[in-house]
């Protein structure tokens, strides 16, 4: 059954968040068949909370990291999901962090999107945010085939025990130089990671909510089987014919 995802936007703490206003807060409904995603503004949750009493409920924090080389359009992704608008030109990204409150049904999460460099120099620093993340999405630009190698080189680095849930993104898709043979080998990479694939575009945001969307769901789902796990895990009490308990 089709779903509808609302949108609002909200302030980045980077550098490109710094040089431009954002504009006229209006929201937009998508059919993403994801469940109802409502991506609401933090100062509205902020404010609700300290109406309510705030503290009891405390929602919990996802980290998701932004990777790829430089120039296939991270931190427009993070700035469109963001505004809901396109940045041209910024800086090279050093590092950035965005903040996010993100309601769904049931309950909802606090998502802080981990923008990294995609120069080989800065790789310290992707390294210190993949390892506190957990999520990544993986991002090449369908009109650079070299940069989806260089996703690659950059996921057989990251630590073996690195196993936090990936979605591929092949960025750029509303250029006509994007070829059919970048999206093929992309899926056939995507499949052998065995990860979702999203076709996206910063510029006009095609596909930009669906791929935070799938991984915020595949984190909960990691989490939901890591607590399943640690359930089968724990010594269970055992009871003597007293019925006091034993360890």
């Amino acid at each position: 059954m089709a779903a509808a995802l609302l949108t609002h936007s909200f302030s980045p703490e980077g550098q490109a968040g710094k040089d431009m206003q954002p504009p006229p807060r209006e929201s937009g409904v998508f059919d993403l068949g994801l469940g109802t995603w409502n991506f609401s503004s933090q100062e509205e949750s902020i404010r609700a909370e300290a109406e309510s009493g705030g503290g009891s409920g405390q929602l919990p924090e996802y980290k998701a990291a932004l990777v790829g080389a430089s120039g296939v359009g991270k931190s427009a992704l993070a700035i469109q999901l963001n505004y809901q608008c396109f940045v041209e030109d910024h800086d090279p990204t050093i590092q950035d962090s965005y903040w996010k409150e993100v309601a769904l049904s049931p309950g909802g999460c606090v998502l802080n999107v981990l923008d990294t460099a995609g120069q080989p120099v800065h790789r310290a620093l992707r390294d210190q945010c993949l390892a506190i993340s957990d999520g990544v999405l993986g991002v090449f630009a369908l009109d650079r085939p070299d940069s989806l190698a260089q996703l690659r080189q950059m996921r057989a680095t990251w630590d073996p025990c690195c196993t936090r849930p990936l979605v591929l993104v092949g960025n750029k898709c509303d250029l006509a130089s994007t070829s059919k043979e970048a999206h093929t080998a992309a899926a056939a990479l995507a499949e052998s990671w065995g990860t979702p694939f999203v076709v996206t575009s910063a510029k006009t945001g095609q596909g930009v909510e669906e791929a935070f969307a799938l991984l915020i769901q595949a984190i909960q789902r990691d989490r939901e089987a890591a607590a399943a796990s640690s359930q089968e895990t724990r010594p269970q009490d055992c009871k003597c014919r007293c019925r006091c308990s034993v360890a």
